[in-house]
Order: C-alpha cells, then structure tokens, then sequence
C-alpha cells in the first residue's frame, strides 16, 4: 500500500510537470484557435491531477487510521515513519503545485498588461488591474479604442485575449485555492498524527509508573509478610518456653518432689536452653 502511494504521487508529479508545459505553451499562443485547444488540454489535465490529489488524500486518510491502532510497537512505529515521509512528499508536491500556478498567474497578468498598454499607453495600473478582475465587465477601454481605426484590428485581438486570460487567471485561482484547501487537510492529518503519537507514549508512560509503582508495593508486602513469620515464630517459641517452665514447675511443686540443689540448677538449665 506505501508503494502503491509513492507510484501515485510520481504520477501526480509528472501530472504537474504536463500542466507546467502546457501553461508555457498556452502563455506563448496567439492564435486563438490554439489557445482554444491548449486551455482545453490544461484543463483536462488539472481535473485530473484533482482527482488523483483527492485519492491519495483518501488512502493516507485509511493509512493514518490503520497507523493508530498499532500502538507502540517496533512495527507501529515502522509505519508511522513510513507515513511521516509520505505525507511530506505529498505535501511538497502539492506545494511545488501552487508555486507553478501562482508563477503562471503572475505571468498571465504581465502578458495582459503588456497588451494593454499597446492599445492605451496611458492605462493606469488601477485600470489595468480592474480590467483583469473584470474582463467581462469593462471592455469599454477596447471599444473606444476601437473607434480609432489605426488601432480597430488590434484592440479586437488583444480584447479577445485579455478576456481569453482572464479566463486562465480565473482557472489558475480555482485551482491554487483547492491546493491551498487540501494542504490544510494534510496538516491536520500531521498534527491528528502527532496527537495519537503522544497519546499513545502518554499511555505507555503511565502504564510503566504504574507497573513500577505496583512493583513496589509487592516489594512491601513480601518484606511485610517475611516480618510477619517472623513474628510469629518468636511468639511461637516464646509460647513453648513458657509452657515448659510451667509444666516443670507444676510438675515439681505438685508432687512435693524434693531434689537436691544439683537437681535445682538442672531444671532451670533446661529452661534456659528452652529460651
């Protein structure tokens, strides 16, 4: 599946490099009908290049998904460095897209302005610029120049172009807000990412000052419970000792035995090896 999506974002590259020579192409067009055929062409490659975007979108979508129920495992963390890196070039490329687009709308705009100031020379750049945000709205500076017949031919030509620009303008913006929209869906799948890696470490952490904090407390309990035996034997003992020192000394006093003093310091020897 990682591969499946790096021959995806090749393709996508390749896809980009199409719609660059197609812009410069188109950028250097003045036959109408040529244009015509290479906006066409532009535009076909562009909803394709969409399409494959959002298909890829889509599958790091599943990838980063399936990544989060790894946990922290030597392979889990295998994909996730394995994600880390296409994510990165997807989003590389998908910037290497909107510096293309933005490089060719700058140069559609010099174009525009050139042709303008051929058919007014004293157009201000506040005209101009209207002009290129309204094509359809203000081609009253062509019409009165149209009235001069030294510049008739030409003003139709270049009113025909600056509509047919302005036209590429408007593509390239649809296109490099779309860009700029997915670039964001990336980069709230890194930092989504990032937030079940340090959930995931969070939880390991806590899970080992948990385990060692459980260790210890066994660690307690046995000391505790080898005190305890302890304990008990001494009373144990003790509890013997003094059963046999009551028994002999019931056993002397009961019966009236008299014994000699040797007799005496027997007795209390034996006690005292008892204890």
């Amino acid at each position: 599946k990682v591969e499946s999506i790096k021959d995806a974002i090749t393709m996508v590259n390749e896809n980009i490099d199409a719609v660059e020579r197609l812009h410069t192409a188109a950028l250097m067009s003045y036959n109408e009908q040529q244009w015509s055929q290479l906006s066409s062409q532009l535009q076909n490659m562009k909803k394709d290049t969409t399409s494959r975007n959002l298909r890829i979108k889509a599958r790091l979508t599943e990838l980063e998904n399936a990544n989060s129920r790894q946990g922290q495992t030597p392979d889990g963390q295998m994909r996730r460095t394995q994600f880390s890196a296409l994510k990165k070039r997807f989003m590389d490329t998908i910037q290497r897209y909107q510096d293309i687009e933005r490089a060719y709308q700058q140069k559609y705009r010099q174009r525009i302005e050139r042709q303008i100031k051929i058919v007014k020379p004293e157009a201000t750049q506040d005209e101009i610029d209207d002009i290129l945000d309204n094509a359809d709205d203000d081609a009253q500076i062509f019409t009165q120049s149209l009235m001069q017949a030294t510049r008739r031919g030409h003003a139709k030509a270049v009113l025909s172009e600056v509509q047919n620009r302005h036209d590429d303008i408007k593509n390239i913006e649809k296109t490099i807000v779309e860009l700029h929209q997915l670039f964001m869906d990336m980069s709230v799948l890194v930092e989504r990412q990032q937030e079940t890696v340090n959930a995931v470490e969070q939880n390991a952490e806590t899970a080992a000052v948990q385990l060692k904090e459980g260790t210890n407390l066994v660690n307690r309990a046995i000391l505790s419970a080898k005190a305890t035996r302890t304990k008990k034997w001494c009373c144990f003992f003790l509890t013997i000792g003094i059963c046999v020192m009551i028994g002999i000394l019931v056993w002397w006093f009961g019966f009236d035995h008299k014994v000699n003093y040797h007799a005496y310091i027997h007795a209390i020897l034996v006690v005292d090896v008892v204890f």
